[in-house]
Order: structure tokens, then C-alpha cells, then sequence
């Protein structure tokens, strides 16, 4: 690995030098290998000698971390490190060190990790200036702890030496950048902004973008620190501008590191949508007020969208659709409230037309996460109502608020953008101490604003392909109502059936091929996990993936629009799991189609069948939009006082265009 590989590339030490191939079981370097004095490297026993099998044993070594394989990762590490110094390759030697050192701290082994960080500086010494040794240096650097501030900054005026002696630009960047942070953790803050601001210059003029987003970030957090609001959000802005230019590499080599996008990048975004909601509470013009609310909402929207392609590995999963709406076009009563989580409350954002306003509510994000996980437990026990509590809580969070705007723009359709936590509820069972949310209005969710296709609502006259499975097959459960709620549905519509052996991937595709259905309708099991590649809906000889489904969706040669409604009768989310969730609020996103009805856990088949029968025929009787029908439908449920209980209809989300 040299420096211009992405795992250097992606900026500042983001990237954690990891690495090599599986030794055997016998003779395997532990901890107390590393924690030995810094001037000699572990023995280990390999075949081949020399800078080839270094290198090659660094690479591999780097495989079987980012698989989680960490003994057998320090085994290539160790073996790396003694083939590099007998090849007398100092910068090999220092990056397999730096590697295990990672590997190492990750196992908790803080010592030894330490230990490995000085046998790579015993190494680096070595080195002519170059920007390798700089990079080295500085990655050694972010590796010591904060507790040796001195060392640290000492071996970063080291690493700005050997860059500048190189002449080299972004490495220039890199050293001057970790001086500022160091500065910062110190206290100096005109010394750190001073520093950061000539790393900004660096990576502008070396077109770094990675390490131009990382310093405009801590800049903005500078700038923020010392009550310096309009340069903070100028940092800000200039941050998230750069951030395209390779947020595809970003994501990409996250992934090869088992690590979310929102958990490495959020953080930028939610510091910035902050400093614009506190700012719209000192704007004293309307017009100003409403920009600084807008543009808060838009950045939450960018980062939502992003981490549903990395949800879905699938970088134009969101691209395309967020051309097709704006974010304003909303139908006449119909709202939108846009909860931003934050680490020490609850924003509001509500919307109307082109009205917006915010409510803050005093409830950290810990608080409001605790919370919305034990009404989710709890409702899924439909034999008790220990929900109550917590959905009279939550409604009190997350809706009264807000209720003063609804009631001022008569609104009879909420769309709720739920983050975290709060996709894996049903806001229709939030309750104000008389009644449940959906009593009241009709509901849809969506994962962003942007990312919500425009549809002609009715499905009166339209074409159905209805599928699924009442027997059991691949050890799953047989669903007896599957097979009468496919006979109701296809009775509603001009449709094709495809049950039990007739419900293979190869006849769904047939009959996408062959006819435009503009309604799509699964009964069977379904599966979503925080891991796409084990979200599943069950067929009758296998389990058809998100991928395979979004390509049935979007085949066909007659196909000029994209399917109306997608239904996933039977599927479900683990409660507690965010990162499922985020995929089922997706789903209509990634098949393409314009809206999906889809539940969160599996209920009573029967009482589905009901729901599921209850809501198509308002849709196919007249001009009745999605939302409504819902609502409609859970109120059938609600009628029977063997289905009241919540935890029958609510978890029926409609997900993307409610019209």
C-alpha cells in the first residue's frame, strides 16, 4: 500500500492502516508480543523473504481485519513487520506496525497497542524526507493517546517538516490540520483556527477534498466555540460543498471497514443543522427565520439520503428520485413534521405549504431513544396495555407541540420524517390521553422529503400482479389468510394471481415483463435486517433480495411509469434495530415504486387480511388518496374489540407518496 491508496487517501488518518494473510493456529503473536521493547519485532516463522511478501502479508493482513478475524490479522502483521525490516523497507515496516497497533486497540489491549505504535516510529527515523514519512508521522501521531500531548505535537512539527522539505501539498495539510485539533484539545484556540486555516489552504491548493471537508468541519467547530456564528456556518457550508467530490470513495471504503455512514459523518451534519436551528431562534425577520429553517431541513435531507445508498449499498438508490419532487409540494391539509434528534433535545420542524415553523422539546436523544424503544416492545404485546404510557409520553414529545399549526392549517394528513429510532415506531398508535394519532388524521412516513416520487393517487381501473404464500415452505410458518386475502385484493382489480408454487421469482418476472401493473401486492414472509444482504421476502424455492426486487419493479418493456403501490403484507423489523428500519422506510425507494405499504412485525394474519382487504377497497372504489385509506382501514380494526389493540393495525406503515 503506498500513500496515494485510498485508505490513505480518504483523508487525515479516516482510514486505519490494517492488514495480512492467516498464519497457523501454532505460534501466533499475542498482545505481550506487541507490549515487547519497541526495538525488535515479534519472530514469526513465514515462507519468502524480502519486500514482496512484506507488502503482500500487509495487504492481507488488512483483509482479515476488516473481517474481524483480528488473531489471525496480527499474525500478518507481525510476520510483515519482520519481512519489511530484514528487507530493510523502513515505511513497510512502520505501516504493518501502525496496522496491528489498530487492530490491537480495537481488542482492547491499550498497551500493547501503544507498544506498537513506537516500534513503527523506532522505523520511521529511517525515512528521507518525503511525503511518506510525513504521512507516517502523522498517522503514528493520531494514534498516541491524548495523554502525551507533547510527543504528539512534537512528531507532528516532524511530520509538517519532512512534507514541506517534500514540497509536498497535502501532506502539508494533514500535519497542519492535526497541529490545529492538537492546539484545540490544548486550549489555544486562535493558535488552532490559525493552524486550521493554513491546512484549508493547503488542501485547496493540493485539491484534497477529503482533508478540505475535515478541516472546514473543524473549523466550523472553532469558529462556533469562539461565538463566531455566520463564520461557523460558512465553514460549515464549504464543508458539506466538498464532501461530494468523494463521498463515493468515503462510502465505499467504510464499508470495506464495517463502518456506517452515519456514524462517521453524521455528526457533521447534525452539528450543522444545530447551529442553523439555534440561529433561526435569533433571526427576528420571517423571511430570514424561514431560510435558516429550510436550509437546516435540507442538510438533515442530504444526510438521510446518503445513508439510505449506504444502507443499500447502491449509490443511485436516492440520486434519481430526489430530482423528481420539491419539497414544498405538498397537497392542500396536509403537514409535514420533521423531527431532528439531537444530542440535548427534540426539534420540531413542521411544515405546511410554504409555512414552516419549529418547536423545541427539552428531551435529550438518549431520553427520547429509551423511550421510543419500550413503546415499541410493548405494543407488540397485544395481550396488555403497558404501551400507554409511553405512547401518551411520546405523543406529548412529538405531536402537542405542533398542534397549535395543525390546528391553524386545518391539516387532516400528517407526513412524518422519522430519524433513528422513531422509524422503527407507528406514529398512528401515539395517543393524547382520548384517542390514538390516526383517529384524528391520516398518516404516511417517509425517509426524506426528497426522496418522495409525485403520483396520481387513485387506484381505481388499475392493474394488479397479486403474490404469496399460505403454506409453510423453508421452515417458516404456513399463513392460512394469505390465501383469501389474495382472492380479495385480485377481485378488486384487473390482476394475475401467483400463490404458493406458483410464487417464484422467474414468474414475477415473466409477468412484469408481459403486463404494466401499476399495483403489486406480497403476502409472505419478510425479513428486514440491519445487514441488506439478509433483508429478504420468502418465495416458494427462495428468498428474493431488495436488489432482485428492484429489478422485478422497474422490468418490463411496456413500462413507461413506475409501479403505484407496493405492498409487503408479512414483513418485519427487529425492535430496537435502526439500521433495519432505515431499510423498510427505503423500500419504496429502492423498488422504485411510488409508494409501500409495509408492516413492522408480524401480526395476526387474519386481522392483516382484514386491514389489508379494508384498505384496497377504498382505493379501488373512487378518488380516495392512500393516507386516508389507511386511516380508514385501522379504523375498520378498531371497530372490532378483538382487534383495538394497537399492536394489530399499527404496524402498517405507508411509506413514500400518500396521495
Amino acid at each position: 500500500m503506498n500513500p496515494s491508496s485510498s485508505s490513505f487517501r480518504l483523508g487525515a488518518v479516516l482510514a486505519a492502516i490494517a492488514l495480512g494473510p492467516a498464519g497457523c493456529a501454532h505460534n501466533r503473536p499475542g498482545p505481550e508480543d506487541f507490549a515487547a521493547a519497541p526495538q525488535a519485532a515479534p519472530q514469526a516463522r513465514a515462507s519468502g523473504s524480502g519486500a514482496p511478501t512484506a507488502a503482500a502479508l500487509n495487504e492481507l493482513g488488512l483483509l482479515e481485519a476488516r473481517s474481524r478475524r483480528d488473531a489471525e490479522a496480527l499474525v500478518a502483521f507481525s510476520r510483515a513487520v519482520d519481512r519489511a525490516r530484514a528487507a530493510d523497507e523502513p515505511a513497510l515496516a512502520a505501516r504493518a506496525a501502525l496496522n496491528a497497533a489498530d487492530v490491537l486497540r480495537r481488542e482492547g489491549h491499550g498497551e500493547a497497542a501503544r507498544a506498537a505504535v513506537a516500534l513503527s516510529l523506532s522505523f520511521i527515523p529511517r525515512l528521507p524526507p518525503s511525503a511518506e514519512k510525513s504521512l507516517l508521522l502523522s498517522a503514528a501521531a493520531a494514534r498516541l493517546a491524548p495523554a502525551v500531548p507533547d510527543r504528539r505535537e512534537s512528531i507532528l512539527r516532524d511530520a509538517l517538516e519532512a512534507a514541506d522539505a517534500a514540497g509536498d501539498l497535502r501532506t502539508r495539510s494533514q500535519a497542519l490540520g492535526m497541529l490545529g485539533e492538537r492546539a484545540a484539545e490544548g486550549g489555544a484556540g486562535r493558535e488552532a483556527l490559525e493552524r486550521t486555516r493554513e491546512a484549508i489552504f493547503a488542501a485547496q491548493a493540493s485539491q484534497s477534498p477529503d482533508l478540505l471537508f475535515r478541516w472546514e468541519w473543524q473549523a466550523a467547530r472553532l469558529a462556533r466555540a469562539a461565538g463566531d456564528t455566520p463564520a461557523a456556518l460558512a465553514h460549515f457550508r464549504r464543508a458539506h460543498e466538498s464532501l461530494a467530490a468523494f463521498r463515493d470513495d468515503l462510502l465505499a471504503e467504510l464499508r470495506l471497514r464495517g463502518e456506517s455512514y452515519r456514524d462517521a459523518i453524521g455528526p457533521a451534519f447534525l452539528e450543522y443543522a444545530d447551529l442553523l436551528l439555534r440561529a433561526s431562534d435569533g433571526e427576528l425577520a420571517p423571511g430570514a427565520r424561514r431560510e435558516r429553517l429550510l436550509e437546516a431541513r435540507e442538510v438533515i435531507e442530504r444526510m438521510k439520503a446518503v445513508e439510505l445508498e449506504d444502507y443499500f449499498q447502491d449509490e443511485c438508490v436516492a440520486r434519481l428520485r430526489s430530482r423528481e419532487r420539491k419539497l414544498e409540494a405538498l397537497a392542500p391539509r396536509t403537514a409535514v413534521i420533521y423531527p431532528v434528534i439531537l444530542p440535548d433535545r427534540l426539534d420540531l420542524l413542521v411544515s405546511a405549504g410554504a409555512d414552516i415553523e419549529k418547536a423545541s422539546v427539552p428531551v435529550s436523544a438518549a431520553a427520547l431513544n429509551a423511550e421510543t424503544r419500550a413503546f415499541r416492545r410493548l405494543l407488540e404485546k397485544r395481550t396488555t396495555h403497558e404501551y400507554l404510557p409511553h405512547a401518551q409520553r411520546l405523543h406529548e414529545w412529538l405531536v402537542r407541540p405542533v398542534s397549535a399549526f395543525l390546528a391553524a392549517h386545518e391539516v387532516a394528513t400528517i407526513v412524518v420524517v422519522p430519524d433513528g429510532a422513531l422509524r422503527g415506531i407507528p406514529f398512528a398508535a401515539l395517543h393524547d390521553g382520548t384517542g390514538f394519532l390516526t383517529q384524528r388524521y391520516a398518516l404516511a412516513t417517509a425517509p426524506a422529503l426528497s426522496l418522495v416520487a409525485p403520483g396520481e393517487g387513485g387506484l381505481a381501473g388499475r392493474r394488479a400482479l397479486v403474490g404469496g404464500l399460505s403454506e409453510p415452505v423453508q421452515d417458516f410458518p404456513g399463513l392460512p389468510q394469505v390465501e383469501r386475502e389474495l382472492g380479495d385484493v385480485g377481485g378488486l382489480f384487473e390482476s394475475r394471481l401467483l400463490g404458493n408454487e406458483a410464487f417464484r421469482v422467474p414468474a414475477m418476472r415473466a409477468a412484469m415483463d408481459a403486463t404494466p401493473y401499476s399495483v403489486v401486492h406480497i403476502a409472505s414472509h419478510g425479513e428486514f435486517d440491519s445487514d441488506p444482504r439478509r433483508t429478504f421476502l420468502l418465495t416458494w424455492d427462495g428468498r428474493m433480495t431488495m436488489d432482485v426486487l428492484e429489478r422485478l419493479m422497474k422490468s418490463g418493456r411496456l413500462r413507461d411509469e413506475p409501479v403505484e403501490l407496493l405492498t409487503l403484507s408479512a414483513c418485519r423489523t427487529a425492535a430496537g434495530d435502526d439500521r433495519a428500519a432505515l431499510g423498510l422506510a427505503g423500500v419504496a425507494v429502492k423498488s422504485g415504486a411510488r409508494s409501500a405499504l409495509a408492516t413492522l412485525w408480524y401480526i395476526n394474519d387474519e386481522a392483516s387480511s382484514l386491514l389489508v382487504t379494508e384498505f384496497y377497497r377504498s382505493l379501488a372504489a373512487g378518488p380516495v388518496d392512500k393516507a386516508r385509506a389507511l386511516q380508514v382501514a385501522q379504523a375498520r380494526l378498531l371497530s372490532e374489540p378483538r382487534y383495538r389493540h394497537p399492536g394489530y393495525w399499527a404496524p402498517f406503515l405507508l411509506i413514500g407518496n400518500w396521495q
